[in-house]
């Protein structure tokens, strides 16, 4: 059976990390002046590649020619990392073992030295879901450890992890990975692979793995999975359900329009042909955001989350709306995100969004209220003179 991408293309040296480099220049430079922490914390989004660092920075640590900022891959220490059996390199699930005892068994384990390499190596993923007594057993072993061991953390959930454990640890920040990374990455993979994607099927996965790569890798096989050895933007728009941007342009148009009929013949058009209205709203959101970026600045390109068809459209449309409508419509879809998210009929609030924003569009703006005011107050001013 083949390997899924993900697994097939992990980084396996630090020069293959993607959008990571200041975590992996800071790790090299560290192993290069021999200034290693005995604790250390990586955090960010799923899929920006934590554990696949964690596995790196050991096999650097444990190589047979280490430490080294380029570990070989070829020694047995390295091959076994990589593989996930080596005797020296533990990975700990913290979902599943997330117990008091659990943490106690550990504390009992690093009092022994590696059976092999030079150092004992504790990767704990999803540290954050630890119990906060299994927290408080981990503490004096992390500030202390023997010289042998060094502990790697990673967690998607940074605010959850004690104060106290935050200082015993150095903290790497792992970033939302850009979208032009993820598209040069994806068609690496299709060209080794010879596939043949059209750009905007690359643009296309890289946007709904919303900055994370193993996220997109995924989306990339199942793409795959489904097309044939070419693979056109259409395909891709078709499998993963991507609203078009002509529904996008309809709805703000509806809005602008204050044509309420408009608004919920689209929607109703979108719900027969079996789109997610979670996904709708989503994408939406990230519409009118994008919007907003193309009225505030000169050169939007390097701004925007996506490029969009049918521009003359939307450009016209845009000229039609002042910032403040399009800031204002951001902010209801915003705002009433988390009651969209929590609605056992995502129809009904979907609906229920637009008709509010079509009803705060009769409203009149606070400045033409005031201005009405002071020309009011000064026409009855001039009545008292004459």
């Amino acid at each position: 059976m083949a390997q899924v991408t993900a697994l097939e293309w992990r980084p396996q040296t630090f020069d293959d990390l993607v959008g990571q480099d200041v975590v992996s220049q800071t790790l090299k430079n560290a192993i290069k002046s021999n200034r290693l922490h005995h604790a250390y914390l990586f955090a960010g989004l799923r899929g920006s590649g934590k554990t696949s660092s964690a596995r790196i920075f050991a096999k650097a640590l444990n190589c047979e020619k280490g430490p080294t900022e380029t570990p070989c891959g070829e020694c047995s220490s390295c091959t076994e990392i990589r593989d996930g059996n080596s005797m020296d390199v533990v990975e700990i699930d913290a979902a599943s073992n997330n117990s008091v005892d659990n943490i106690r068994e550990l504390r009992e384990l690093v009092r022994y030295n590696s059976s092999r390499d030079r150092y004992k190596i504790y990767i704990i993923d999803e540290v954050h879901m630890l119990s906060t007594s299994a927290f408080n057993a981990l503490l004096k072993t992390l500030e202390e450890p023997p010289p042998h061991v060094l502990f790697i953390m990673a967690t998607t959930e940074l605010h959850k992890i004690p104060a106290t454990i935050l200082s015993r640890t150095q903290q790497f920040e792992f970033r939302q990975i850009p979208l032009y990374k993820i598209e040069e990455r994806l068609k690496m993979i299709a060209e080794a692979q010879n596939l043949e994607i059209e750009d905007e099927g690359v643009s296309l996965i890289a946007q709904a793995a919303g900055g994370s790569m193993r996220d997109a890798l995924s989306i990339f096989d199942q793409i795959v999975a489904a097309s044939s050895e070419k693979i056109s933007g259409l395909d891709v728009k078709s499998i993963l359900g991507v609203v078009e941007d002509t529904n996008l342009i309809d709805l703000l148009g509806g809005l602008n329009s204050g044509s309420a009929e408009r608004i919920f013949s689209r929607i109703n058009e979108l719900v027969h042909y079996g789109h997610d209205l979670k996904q709708v709203y989503d994408t939406f959101t990230g519409f009118i955001r994008d919007s907003v970026v193309m009225k505030s600045v000169t050169d939007p390109a390097d701004l925007v989350v996506r490029t969009y068809g049918h521009g003359r459209e939307h450009l016209s449309l845009l000229e039609e709306l002042g910032i403040s409508d399009l800031v204002r419509i951001l902010d209801v879809l915003v705002s009433h995100e988390p009651v969209f998210r929590q609605a056992s009929e995502p129809r009904y609030a979907f609906e229920l969004v637009f008709l509010k924003l079509l009803e705060m569009k009769k409203l009149i703006p606070l400045e033409e209220l005031l201005g009405n005011l002071r020309d009011l107050t000064a026409l009855q001013g001039d009545e008292k003179k004459n």
